[in-house]
């Protein structure tokens, strides 16, 4: 009798080291992946973003998120995952961004089949503080107004300079940027017919410039 529970015992100890053995041992069971790097490219009010994955297995998707404090993260796009592969792939996915700060960040995490998520990489996108500058004739007024318009990332005080094409200043202004859409008045009555040239810069030499051409009978 003894020996009898003894050969039990050691047949259901050797049962549970196998199972134990294979689950560990089974690497299709395994999160896993080869991460090569994250870039991401601004264009106007447009990120793209690209990454590399060597391989992976068992993924399940990846999350681009957007901060501007890198403290705080916000979700910008989500994209699947190709879940199991041992070959190279290129992830590429292009998002509108709307420009909150002089700074921002990106990160990307992947979230897997078990719902585990991990950052992989993190970049910094440093964006222009003036933009999107427009010259445009006032209608009924075109030989005497242009109107002048920008955006501005932050509130500043700067100056406003028109240039010939020798670089001669022939007008200087003072004005205050402020935050966002910024739109003026630009007298050219009297300026002779020509190339100019228009600088905005800000209290911190930030820049944005536009060319004038100015025709006269």
């Amino acid at each position: 009798m003894t020996l009898r529970i003894a050969v039990i015992f050691l047949l259901i100890n050797c049962g549970y080291l196998n199972a134990a053995t294979n689950n560990d041992g089974d690497s299709s069971q395994v999160s896993s992946i080869n991460f090569l790097g994250l870039h991401a490219t601004a264009a106007t009010k447009i990120i793209h973003f690209k990454w590399e994955v060597e391989q992976e297995n068992k993924g399940d998707y990846f999350l681009i998120e957007k901060s501007i404090d890198d403290i705080n993260w916000k979700k910008v796009t989500q994209v699947k995952s190709l879940e199991n592969h041992k070959e190279r792939h290129t992830y590429t996915i292009s998002e509108i961004n709307f420009a909150e700060g002089a700074a921002e960040y990106f990160r990307i995490i992947r979230v897997d089949k078990y719902g585990e998520k991990v950052e992989l990489d993190k970049v910094e996108i440093n964006q222009p503080i003036l933009t999107n500058m427009l010259l445009l004739p006032v209608k009924g007024k075109a030989n005497k107004l242009m109107s002048l318009s920008y955006d501005s990332l932050i509130c500043s005080d700067g100056k406003i300079t028109v240039q010939n094409k020798e670089g001669d200043i022939l007008l200087e202004k003072t004005v205050h940027l402020s935050e966002g859409y910024n739109r003026m008045a630009l007298n050219i009555k009297g300026f002779e017919g020509g190339r100019y040239l228009v600088l905005i810069k800000d209290e911190f030499d930030n820049k944005i410039s536009k060319a004038l051409t100015i025709y006269r009978k």
